[in-house]
């Protein structure tokens, strides 16, 4: 089908009987994918122009971190084991078996990972009895699709602050970074964004918790995790969407500032209204926005220090991205198995 350009943010929500901010329709009403469908083959094939040394740079962290996973989550488990035959003879033969939550480490967050919280509906107006009684909208689909394979715009938010002389970052900080800064960002990168690019944002918090002990991990676990991240607003939802991503992601472990909701949630002037008032009152507005409302995807916990390390080195701000996550049929999320190719 013909990939419609994305319409104007003041004309959302395109469906006016779904919740605020929705695009739902803009690729047919069966529609699975969401942003994603702007990765035509031609957006592809211009993305892969940016492979020009083939240096490689994996984007995923180890999936045994972090050691103790916030919000009540499970930490990762391996096991090795080693096969002998059935008689008992010494085999030199190994398998893995692996258990973890695929909200741990490294991830993207599918469309059905978290939805509309007072409409009560994922994306494309999905119901949670559609979402346990099939697989539709699974993370399956992106891979049939042929992954996240696009250019990708990085923006490193602590080099950017050192150097516009604005101090240190915080990376477990309850801060956010805001529109102004994102721009920023972005024009000192001198790259202009096109449809269908991947945002790859570092805050510097991979970095910061392998610098923590053990102790310190545990800690951070068993309270409100705060960390640096995007700012909830209508601002930064229409900078993403007027840059045209395809898709974000950072490497904090969650996209926005946390806590996810508190007094920098509230309505402001901008904001006001009912629809707007009982959204916030589940938290979480750019995942509502983002995955229930446009269908595009959101990362999370990737490791960002040796790409931003290179893109400095090289001054470019610009690589391939390659990222094709697990084919689970109706599968929630997501490591990325991303690499990054300048």
């Amino acid at each position: 089908m013909t990939i419609p350009p994305r319409p104007p943010f003041t004309s959302l929500p395109l469906d006016p009987n779904g919740p605020p901010g929705n695009a739902w329709g803009l690729y047919g009403a069966s529609d699975e994918l969401g942003a994603l469908n702007m990765l035509t083959p031609s957006v592809v094939k211009n993305a892969a122009r940016q492979i020009q040394t083939g240096e490689r740079i994996s984007l995923d962290w180890t999936l045994n971190l972090p050691s103790y996973p916030s919000f009540s989550r499970p930490p990762f488990q391996w096991r090795l084991h080693h096969k002998t035959h059935p008689d008992g003879t010494f085999r030199m033969v190994n398998d893995d078996y692996l258990h973890f939550n695929t909200q741990g480490s490294s991830q993207w967050d599918g469309f059905r990972h978290y939805g509309y919280q007072k409409a009560k509906l994922y994306f494309g107006g999905r119901t949670q009895e559609e979402i346990e009684g099939s697989e539709v909208i699974g993370i399956d689909r992106v891979v049939e699709a042929g992954g996240i394979t696009t250019r990708g715009v990085v923006l490193d938010y602590p080099r950017w602050r050192e150097k516009m002389g604005l101090g240190e970052v915080d990376a477990m900080s309850a801060e956010s970074i805001g529109v102004k800064e994102l721009r920023g960002m972005l024009e000192d990168t001198g790259v202009e964004t096109r449809e269908g690019d991947l945002l790859l944002l570092r805050t510097g918090f991979t970095k910061a918790y392998e610098g923590l002990g053990d102790e310190a991990r545990k800690e951070f676990a068993n309270k409100t995790p705060t960390f640096l991240g995007v700012e909830s607003s209508k601002e930064v939802l229409q900078w993403i969407w007027e840059s045209g991503f395809a898709a974000v992601a950072g490497d904090a472990p969650s996209f926005e500032m946390s806590p996810l909701v508190g007094d920098h949630t509230k309505p402001g002037e901008l904001w006001k209204g009912e629809a707007w008032e009982q959204e916030m009152q589940g938290g979480g507005l750019l995942h509502q926005w983002c995955l229930a409302g446009w269908g595009l995807m959101i990362g999370e916990m990737f490791d960002l220090e040796r790409l931003c390390q290179k893109a400095h080195k090289l001054g470019r701000y610009t690589c391939f991205v390659s990222s094709v996550p697990l084919k689970v049929p109706g599968g929630v999320a997501s490591p990325p198995n991303a690499v990054a190719i300048f």
